[in-house]
């Protein structure tokens, strides 16, 4: 598909369901001792991999992802492998969520989720009592064995929120107490909705402390991915004749990096949050900005894993250096997301530098247009679609149709504002 550039950018939209928020729903409230109610669940590719696992292991639904009943059931060990497709998120919350259950249990993914490192969830759940068996002692496919666990004292540097989210999953269901110490703050998703759930979980400071928990049933909407609105923010922000209104989005402090960067870059925003319930949910307002190029780096970066290649293409249209630094974790993702920034914006004809740990580069420059490939990942499909928009001769995106694993409505909403694509 090529994204043609766009003379104008306005409209009100509003982002697809919360992907993170989505898993969370379908695999907490299977813990729950009483059916549960979600409304405008993310429908993707990477949420029905945790659905379908979930309808293999025996756990019973209602309705559909617009509204859906769960109703947790004991856990039955299936015939067959349990297929966790592109889904990082399913594959290390669902090792959380089967650790404690009896039997023995396969998951497998697809090429680029075998790739990705799964030993970072499977050594803190070893010391609570799992067995594992990985290929490379560390990848999929693995086998585990769940069964009786002891709490256990965890420090986690990586500031991941799914190992985070795989130890609580295990440790509501301990024998004794855990406790998480953070050196980096993820997202906290999980543990805002186990309190919903009347789960024993309490933190103070940077550090977490689950108590094993019966839990109960909740009923709730699910926000718009702050992730999905991100794209259509930097879009309001960079380009030279824009407004964009984004509608019910999640606003979770631990989520929202990228707008503190905008705000120090110096971009023209309006941020109201509209209601704080389990998530606090509001509405972003953007403009045309003239920015000024900013290091991101340390504490920002768990907080904006998914938005850091935006940085990027902020970095192209700013005034003086953008760097971005600290974040290793991104050549870890879908694809090599650094390598992959990099590769497709000197394509288009943007200078920029690949660093071990980040990119760095000097603006303002152009993006001249040209074809690129977005290894599959759908972040890159996404990131390089809104670039084409912003070029000079328009971007044709190789694999574009990857925006499935969390945006389905990405290329419809994206025409919306813009205009056009061929």
């Amino acid at each position: 598909m090529k994204v043609k550039p766009s003379k104008l950018v306005r409209g009100t939209i509003t982002p697809s369901p919360d992907k993170s928020i989505t898993h969370r729903a379908l695999i907490i409230s299977s813990i729950g001792k009483k059916e549960s109610t979600f409304y405008n669940l993310l429908d993707s590719a990477d949420t029905r991999r945790t659905y379908d696992i979930l309808k293999k292991l025996g756990i019973k639904f209602k309705g559909d992802f617009k509204r859906m009943e769960i109703i947790p059931s004991r856990v039955s060990v299936p015939d067959e492998p349990l297929f966790c497709g592109n889904s990082g998120t399913t594959a290390r919350l669902m090792i959380g969520f089967l650790a404690s259950k009896d039997g023995a249990f396969f998951l497998y993914g697809d090429r680029s989720l075998s790739r990705r490192p799964m030993k970072r969830v499977m050594e803190p759940l070893e010391k609570m009592g799992v067995r594992f068996l990985a290929r490379d002692d560390e990848h999929l496919p693995l086998a585990l064995k769940g069964g009786k666990l002891s709490g256990i004292n965890h420090v986690e540097r990586l500031g991941s929120a799914q190992v985070k989210s795989a130890i609580i999953l295990a440790a509501l269901e301990a024998d004794g107490p855990s406790t998480i110490v953070e050196k980096k703050k993820s997202r906290d998703h999980t543990e805002r909705m186990v309190k919903a759930f009347g789960g024993c979980i309490k933190i103070t400071g940077d550090t977490i402390s689950i108590e094993p928990s019966e839990l109960e049933s909740i009923t709730m909407k699910i926000p718009g991915d702050f992730s999905s609105a991100a794209f259509f923010i930097v879009l309001g922000v960079l380009h030279k004749n824009a407004r964009l209104v984004i509608e019910n989005v999640n606003l979770n402090p631990t989520r929202t990096g990228l707008l503190d960067v905008l705000k120090s870059m110096g971009a023209n925003l309006e941020v109201t949050i509209v209601e704080d319930d389990t998530e606090p949910v509001g509405r972003v307002v953007v403009e045309t900005s003239k920015l000024t190029g900013i290091e991101v780096k340390g504490s920002l970066v768990p907080r904006m894993i998914d938005e850091l290649p935006l940085v990027a293409l902020l970095g192209v249209f700013a005034e003086g250096e953008t760097v971005v630094r600290d974040a290793e974790e991104l050549r870890k993702k879908e694809s090599d997301r650094i390598k992959t920034v990099v590769r497709n914006f000197r394509t288009l004809g943007v200078e920029i530098e690949e660093l071990e740990d980040g990119f760095k580069m000097e603006g303002p420059q152009r993006i001249r247009g040209g074809r690129v490939n977005s290894m599959g990942d759908h972040r890159m499909a996404m990131l390089f679609s809104i670039a084409g928009a912003l070029s000079e001769e328009g971007v044709e995106v190789k694999s574009h149709d990857v925006v499935s694993v969390s945006f389905p409505d990405f290329f419809k909403t994206l025409e919306m504002v813009t205009g056009g694509f061929e």
